[in-house]
C-alpha cells in the first residue's frame, strides 16, 4: 500500500519529513516484532512477547521418567511449522486490570488473596476469562491473540530439551529456577504433598520475573501459576493433532492447565505434566499467559 502525503513546512523543519521518520519508526519496530528471539509489545499495557521460531520436539513423556502419569503419553513428534509470539511472563494483575479499567475482561476483578496485586499473576480466573482477556487484547490492537495451544506450550516449556525440567532431570535444582511447593510448606491450607528440601523464599505466588527464564527467554513456565492452554481434557495422547494445533475432541467442559504452581509438588513442575480442570473453575494457583499469531 501506498501512502501519498504532501508537505507542509513548520518554520525550517518539513512536517512530511518528521511523519516519514516516524512511520520508519514504526516499520521498523513492526519488523523486528517479527523476527525470532525479538521481544515486543504492541500497546502500553499490553503483554511483553516473545517471537519462538517453528521446529519439531517429541511431546509426552518417556515411561521412565520420575513422576510420570499415564495421560502423558504415548509420547508422539509434533511439528510446529509456524512462528508464533508468546508472553515472556504470565499475565499480571497489573494487565489484567487494565482490561477492566478498558471495558473488558466482562469487568470482573478478581481477589488477589491479600498477597498484592502489580506484577504478580493475575489468579481466580478460568479458562473462559483468559480468554475474555485475550479478545479485549485483539480488539485493542487488531493483532490476533489467543491462548496457547497445549503442544505449543510444551514446545515452549521444553525450550529444545528432552529432560523433565528445562533446567535438568531433577528437582534438586527447583528452588533455584521456579517457585514450587518447597520446604516452607503449606499447611495452613490443609495440604499433605510432597515438597523439595529446598526454601524457594517465596510463601505464594512470586512477582513475574523473580526466577530465571528458560532457553528461550520465558519466565515461569514451570511454577507460580498453573496455566490454561486452549485444548480439551483427553486421557492420553492417542489421535492428538501432530502439527501445533489445539485440540478440540475429548471433554470439552474441561480445558488442559499445565506448569504447576506455588502450590503444586515436584511431579507437576515439570514439561510435560498436564491437568484438566473445568472451564469455569478458579482458584488461587491458577492463571494463564497468552500467544499471538505472527506473520
Amino acid at each position: 500500500m501506498k501512502t501519498v502525503c504532501r508537505i507542509w513546512w513548520l518554520g525550517s523543519k518539513p512536517i512530511a519529513f518528521l511523519l516519514w521518520i516516524a512511520s520508519m519508526v514504526t516499520s521498523t519496530r513492526a519488523t523486528m516484532a517479527q523476527e525470532v528471539g525479538e521481544i515486543f509489545r504492541d500497546c502500553t499495557v499490553c503483554p511483553e512477547m516473545v517471537v519462538v521460531r517453528p521446529g519439531s520436539f517429541v511431546m509426552g513423556s518417556p515411561d521412565m521418567e520420575e513422576g510420570r502419569y499415564a495421560d502423558e503419553g504415548p509420547q508422539h513428534e509434533v511439528t510446529i511449522g509456524y512462528a508464533f509470539a508468546v508472553g515472556v511472563y504470565e499475565v499480571t494483575f497489573d494487565q489484567w486490570d487494565a482490561c477492566v479499567r478498558g471495558d473488558g475482561c466482562g469487568a470482573y476483578e478478581p481477589s488477589d488473596q491479600g498477597w498484592g496485586r502489580g506484577r504478580r499473576p493475575v489468579v481466580w480466573v478460568n479458562w473462559e476469562d483468559a480468554w475474555l482477556y485475550a479478545d479485549w487484547l485483539t480488539e485493542q490492537t487488531g493483532e490476533q491473540y489467543r491462548l496457547l495451544s497445549e503442544s505449543e506450550w510444551e514446545y515452549v516449556a521444553r525450550a529444545g530439551t528432552l529432560t523433565a525440567r528445562y533446567w535438568g532431570e531433577t528437582d534438586r535444582e527447583q528452588c533455584q529456577y521456579a517457585n514450587g511447593y518447597d520446604a516452607n510448606g503449606h499447611a495452613e491450607y490443609g495440604f499433605d504433598r510432597d515438597m523439595v528440601g529446598c526454601r524457594d523464599r517465596q510463601p505464594h505466588t512470586a512477582p513475574v520475573g523473580s526466577f530465571p527464564p528458560n532457553g528461550l527467554g520465558v519466565f515461569d513456565i514451570l511454577g507460580n501459576v498453573r496455566e490454561w492452554v486452549d485444548d480439551c481434557t483427553n486421557g492420553s495422547y492417542e489421535g492428538a493433532p501432530t502439527d501445533g494445533s489445539s485440540w478440540y475432541r475429548g471433554d470439552c467442559t474441561r480445558r488442559v492447565t499445565r506448569g504447576g504452581s506455588w502450590l503444586h509438588d515436584p511431579t507437576e513442575l515439570r514439561s510435560a505434566y498436564r491437568r484438566g480442570s473445568a472451564a469455569d473453575f478458579r482458584n488461587f494457583a491458577l492463571g494463564f499467559r497468552v500467544a499471538r499469531t505472527v506473520n
